[in-house]
């Protein structure tokens, strides 16, 4: 009796033993799984009052209109000033990296640092970029680089002028690491701001002696018409005029200045504003191309008509004066003369190519010039058929048309056209076609001009490196194929044809936008390094580069504005080259996105802090708190030891213990 009440006494406090441990256990894997979680104590609790650890990320916009001088001063200065506090405000052990957004993002550092005075010099010494502002992609990399960061505070701060430019085009931005995002607007100040929106040459190829209109777009950002300003055109770095701008609140107006090279091959210019509370884009650069002195060799049974429209004689000879040098020649002549002296081989009517000729041809366009085409109903279609592969189209059967058919149809966007208007095709003046040639343009050509009947009248091909124009029109002055030799529009469309052709021996984009590449092809010159210089006011900054197997080159250095030269020496030539780089008109307007508007587009928990706040102060308030993974690993351990010393026991109990149920 005595024995079975003792059993069951024991089996009771066994059991709750056994519950005792069991419970312990639990403890210990949810200690542990909390500590895993890195939970934090904020300062509502009576015990907590400490600093958590915190990485934080800086975007700091440097785009150019960053540089607004308001009445605090430069913005970007202002932003600086507030990015240090930010730093500041870190404690030892916080980490933080610094991202300087434009249109690209420069991470100032890739990951964070818990060096923060090298955080701080790196802020101090950061310059304002000639760039546009777009803030997903320098949001994006904060992201990134707090998402490596095992703290459980992370913080990014974005602190820019918040110009509407940056925000457009783009939806919205998770909040990948869970960061609390800080917006940091500069100020509320109205801003007044004019700048030079663009320069734009009136015709794309411009010849020496003939005139041409810059057209200048002035945009006035401001709440208030333009007064008291100043618009200069400088060429060739001496002034030729200034003009005083007129502009309504909110107006982009455009304004004309005319021209005219007296001398050919490249110029340099610029336009300047009055200096504002925004300089950086009251300037703009420009590089033109004046062709002057075109040697143009016209072969054919009757090449008056051509030469006299590309320079009219004066007393029997061309004038020196005029963009066009022509020399005429027989197609029999042509055999055996050196075509390396001409840029331009005009072939009107000549009915067919020999061997020779096919030779010359072919060697004329490798060295980068160009052929232009004037084809009759005499021409022999298999002879320019066998030569297919050098010509823009293939030749077909003659075509009349009765009654004429006109010019109806060309690309407005080419150079050729673009001195023309609607009607200089049209009505009783346009230029009649009576007889033609069936047309078929290669794969790889374009037609620039049909006729009203859908004939293909001028037609384009690139071919090695020379640009062949073929005309589907005789060029002889007794032909009664058309009209268009005694035309009005006749000498416009073959000077403008001729100068299409010489320009695109060497054409490249020579007017840019900070952060386009530059290029070009030199093979022609025979240099094989180039040395590109920045034109700048004071200093001038240059960089070496090679050019490739082929002679071209690529050049991404176009950080800032200006005008850069290119210079090489060639075994036998000297190359000398300009290009021109301008900041994005875009980001010269300053009114800001609402910043309600911009919160919601980067990401939950977005505070907005106004310049006015202690900076400093109200960081401090959401970083309060007190980690205690570790605490919570102590106790979890604390608890394995007990559970240990209980289990130990259990275990010691003998099995004879129990008394025997016989």
């Amino acid at each position: 009796m005595f024995l079975l009440a003792a059993y069951r006494q024991n089996v009771r406090r066994i059991q709750l033993k056994h519950l005792l441990i069991l419970l312990l256990r639990v403890l210990i894997i949810i200690l542990i799984a909390l500590a895993l979680a890195r939970p934090l104590l904020k300062n509502q609790f009576a015990f907590a009052g400490g600093r958590t650890k915190t990485s934080a990320v800086v975007i700091l916009d440097n785009s150019y209109s960053m540089g607004y001088g308001g009445i605090q001063g430069v913005r970007f200065e202002v932003a600086k000033g507030m990015a240090l506090e930010i730093v500041q405000s870190l404690q030892r052990g916080d980490s933080a990296s610094v991202i300087l957004m434009s249109d690209i993002p420069n991470p100032l550092f890739p990951k964070l640092t818990k060096d923060l005075n090298q955080v701080r010099e790196a802020i101090r010494r950061s310059q304002i970029a000639y760039r546009a502002t777009l803030v997903p992609s320098s949001l994006e990399m904060a992201h990134d680089i707090l998402e490596a960061s095992n703290d459980p505070n992370k913080e990014i701060y974005l602190i820019s002028d918040f110009n509407r430019n940056g925000w457009t085009d783009w939806n919205r931005v998770p909040n990948r690491s869970g960061a609390r995002i800080f917006l940091l607007p500069l100020d509320d100040e109205v801003t007044d701001n004019i700048s030079i929106e663009e320069v734009q040459a009136s015709s794309q190829l411009i010849g020496v002696g003939l005139p041409i209109e810059l057209g200048v777009s002035i945009g006035n950002h401001s709440d208030a018409p333009v007064a008291d300003t100043t618009l200069t055109l400088f060429i060739d770095d001496q002034k030729r005029r200034s003009i005083s701008p007129q502009a309504g609140a909110g107006e982009s107006v455009t304004l004309t200045f005319t021209h005219q090279f007296e001398s050919p091959g490249t110029h340099t210019g610029y336009l300047e504003l009055t200096a504002d509370r925004l300089p950086i884009d009251n300037r703009r650069y420009f590089v033109l191309d004046a062709y002057g002195q075109i040697r143009v060799l016209c072969v054919g049974v009757q090449t008056m008509y051509l030469a006299l429209a590309l320079n009219p004689a004066v007393q029997g000879q061309p004038s020196t004066g005029s963009s066009f040098l022509p020399s005429t020649a027989s197609l029999e002549a042509l055999e055996d003369l050196t075509l390396t002296e001409y840029d331009i081989l005009i072939l009107a009517d000549v009915p067919g190519f020999s061997a020779r000729v096919q030779q010359q041809l072919q060697a004329f366009m490798r060295a980068g010039k160009s052929v232009i085409y004037f084809v009759g109903n005499n021409v022999d279609t298999t002879s320019y058929n066998a030569f297919a592969d050098w010509l823009p189209a293939d030749v077909g059967q003659p075509i009349t048309w009765q009654p004429p058919v006109t010019l109806s149809n060309y690309k407005a966007d080419s150079p050729i056209f673009e001195v023309f208007r609607e009607e200089d095709f049209a009505g009783q003046y346009a230029p009649q076609f009576y007889r033609g040639l069936e047309l078929k343009p290669a794969e790889d050509a374009k037609i620039v001009a049909q006729l009203s009947d859908g004939t293909p009248f001028l037609v384009e091909r690139s071919i090695d490196r020379g640009i062949a124009l073929f005309f589907n029109v005789s060029a002889a002055q007794l032909d009664d194929a058309s009209s268009l030799l005694v035309n009005q529009n006749f000498l416009p469309l073959l000077q403008q044809a001729v100068l299409y052709t010489k320009a695109a021996q060497s054409a490249h984009q020579k007017n840019l936008i900070v952060g386009e590449s530059y290029t070009a092809n030199y093979r022609w010159s025979g240099a094989t390094t180039t040395q590109i210089t920045r034109l700048a006011d004071t200093t001038h900054s240059s960089e070496t580069l090679s050019l490739a197997e082929d002679g071209s080159l690529t050049f991404s250095g176009t950080d800032a504005p200006g005008i850069y030269q290119v210079e090489g020496q060639g075994r036998n030539t000297l190359l000398q080259d300009f290009f021109a780089v301008n900041v994005d008109a875009t980001e010269s307007e300053l009114r800001p996105i609402p910043i309600q508007e911009a919160a919601e587009r980067i990401g939950a928990q977005t505070e907005v802090i106004s310049e006015s706040e202690a900076l400093e102060q109200t960081l401090n308030t959401y970083r309060v708190g007190v980690e205690i993974w570790s605490e919570l690993l102590l106790l979890a351990l604390v608890l394995m030891l007990i559970e240990g010393i209980l289990s130990n026991r259990e275990s010691a109990i003998p099995d004879d213990s129990v008394p025997s149920q016989t």
